[in-house]
């Protein structure tokens, strides 16, 4: 009995001895520690805290895609460039502006509120066209002969539409027959110009116009919107005078006409219109750009149509 107590004793003191001796080895520690930190983390943090799914990793790569998407340049060594070139309190908040579209984007995500969304679909779709939109970024400007071509390709487009001053007397057809309109505006028309009526008193002549009695430097395109295609034709065929001139048939009666200024359509020289063909171009361009982006896109699918 007494040398069964004396064994179990002796095996005690060596179990004992042997897990001090395995508790000193530096990966039992390491372990433990481990083990203890998982356990403290479960305690302390929310569960989601622990799922690989609610993890954001930034990174260089994330943050310079991140920087060129919200400046539509998809030049990665620009974005690289400038991102290397921040201060630490920005990049911080760009940092900070990631993190917060991500977790909003995965929590849509999560909730499926991009499924028949119509909404949500338009969106994607304007999102796809700016993208696309934005690979203009990478092409040259174009140079002097390529302009000098578009220009004389387009060269109406740069038209300057003709220009006039006049005011009218106007005589009204209406309640009248043609003979008598006529009569009547030929009657006033020579007392215009047996008493020189200047320009500034037209309004105590005449009956009331649909629109306007003076006319400074309006446009031909005006003028036939007001008065009719004809009306344009006659009196821009006139020539400027101290006279009163006509009387120049309109949709509405008989007008007769003091003009005093007359400039001719004329299209301005190349070097004239320059900013504004290097604009046109420049749109057209990129609207070429972002056709054949889309082009590209269209032609990985396979199209089929199904209809009853």
């Amino acid at each position: 009995m007494h040398l069964k107590f004396i064994f179990r004793l002796a095996m005690i003191e060596m179990d004992d001895l042997n897990m001090r001796a395995m508790m000193s080895e530096p990966l039992v520690q390491f372990m433990g520690i481990g083990l203890a930190v998982h356990l403290l983390a479960k305690v302390i943090l929310p569960p989601a805290a622990l799922d690989a799914d609610y993890e954001i990793v930034v990174n260089e790569a994330r943050l310079s895609y991140f920087i060129q998407m919200q400046a539509r340049a998809f030049q990665s060594e620009d974005a690289k460039s400038l991102l290397a070139s921040l201060s630490k309190s920005d990049k911080d908040r760009l940092i900070h502006d990631y993190v917060r579209g991500e977790v909003l984007f995965r929590e849509a995500m999560a909730m499926r509120l991009d499924e028949n969304d119509e909404i949500i679909r338009r969106r994607l779709i304007q999102k796809m066209e700016y993208i696309a939109q934005g690979f203009f970024d990478e092409i040259s400007p174009p140079d002097k002969n390529e302009l000098l071509h578009f220009y004389e390709s387009n060269i109406e487009d740069y038209r300057v539409p003709a220009q006039i001053t006049f005011t009218h007397v106007f005589v009204a057809h209406e309640g009248r027959d043609e003979t008598t309109a006529k009569r009547l505006a030929i009657e006033t028309q020579n007392k215009l110009n047996k008493s020189e009526i200047p320009f500034e008193q037209s309004g105590k002549f005449g009956e009331r116009f649909l629109y306007n009695r003076n006319y400074a430097e309006r446009s031909d395109i005006e003028v036939t919107n007001h008065f009719g295609e004809s009306f344009k034709s006659q009196i821009f065929d006139l020539n400027p005078s101290d006279l009163w001139q006509g009387p120049v048939r309109s949709n509405y009666g008989y007008h007769l006409i003091l003009l005093k200024k007359l400039k001719k359509s004329f299209i301005p020289k190349f070097d004239e219109v320059i900013a504004a063909v290097v604009t046109d171009a420049q749109r057209q361009e990129s609207r070429e750009v972002k056709r054949e982006a889309i082009k590209n896109l269209v032609e990985k699918y396979r199209v089929t149509v199904k209809l009853e």
